[in-house]
Parts: structure tokens; C-alpha cells; sequence
């Protein structure tokens, strides 16, 4: 069998490889939003503990949550990636977090599950996966707002945004 620790560690590290590629000014633009929805799966966390929705067996810190290493490694890094690629196209972006909010609860969650290192008590499936999604919408609009911050002069209407 694995070592629940060693595998863990690795996913916490393992997307923090990527860094590099993403590039200077997408980390600059997108690590706020990241952060914040960071914190906000964190205290969603705390909540799901109380409520039994899910429990994270194997801690990597000790006195820290379970999820610490998932929210610090591939969340944190992969909503850069997902952001930079699909933020801008709302429909591209929805796709993209189904896609991988449906293979986390349905394919790693369950393989999880099975090697005994975190699993879903309380919580459905579908209703994760609901909870995912309102996290990406979030997430969205959040971003959507610091870049209204940014660049508050922006066109509104397509042809505007076309035609100077």
C-alpha cells in the first residue's frame, strides 16, 4: 500500500512544478482571486467538519486541517491555470470546472476513499458537486470584480470593446 503521507505531500507539491509556466503576469492578476477562494474552501472546511460532510484522515501538519495540503497545492495553483485559460470565456470556464470538479468528487475522491485517506460522509456526490460549482461562480465573479477595479474604463458593450 501507499504511504498516506509521502502521497499527500505530493499532491501538495507536485502543481507548484507548474509555476514557471503559468507565467509572471497571470500568477500577478489571478493569485488574489486564488487566495481568497483558497480561504473560502478553508472555512468551508472547518464547516464540513462540524456537519460531518467529509473527513480528511491522513494530516500532513500536525493541529492543522487535513484539506491544508489540497487548498495549498493543486487548489491554489489550479485555479490560476483554469482562470488563465478560461477566464473571459464564462462558458469555457463553467465546462472546465465541471469537468474537474466532476472528476474530483467522482474519480479521486472515491480512489481516495479507498486507499483510506479522506472521503465523503455526509455529503452526496451531487450535492459536492454543487458546492464546487457555487465556488467557481464565486471564484468568477470575484475575479470579475478586482479586474473591474483594475481597469474600471473598460467598455462595456461588445461593439465598443471592438470599434475604438
Amino acid at each position: 500500500m501507499i504511504n498516506k503521507k509521502k502521497f499527500v505531500l505530493v499532491v501538495m507539491l507536485l502543481p507548484w512544478l507548474t509555476v514557471p509556466f503559468i507565467g509572471k503576469n497571470a500568477m500577478k492578476r489571478f493569485s488574489l482571486t486564488s487566495i481568497v477562494i483558497g480561504l473560502l474552501f478553508g472555512a468551508q472546511s472547518i464547516y464540513a467538519h462540524k456537519k460531518g460532510w467529509w473527513r480528511v484522515y491522513t494530516q500532513l501538519f500536525p493541529k492543522t486541517m487535513g484539506e491544508v495540503p489540497f487548498i495549498v497545492g493543486p487548489f491554489f495553483v489550479g485555479a490560476i491555470w483554469i482562470l488563465k485559460f478560461t477566464y473571459g470565456k464564462f462558458i469555457r470556464y463553467t465546462l472546465v470546472n465541471l469537468g474537474i470538479d466532476f472528476f474530483h468528487i467522482f474519480i479521486f475522491v472515491k480512489w481516495l476513499q479507498r486507499v483510506g485517506i479522506a472521503s465523503l460522509i455526509r455529503l452526496k456526490e451531487y450535492q459536492a458537486l454543487l458546492l464546487f460549482s457555487a465556488n467557481a461562480s464565486i471564484m468568477y465573479g470575484f475575479q470579475r470584480l478586482i479586474d473591474k477595479k483594475v481597469n474600471p474604463k473598460k467598455p462595456k458593450s461588445f461593439i465598443k470593446r471592438i470599434l475604438p
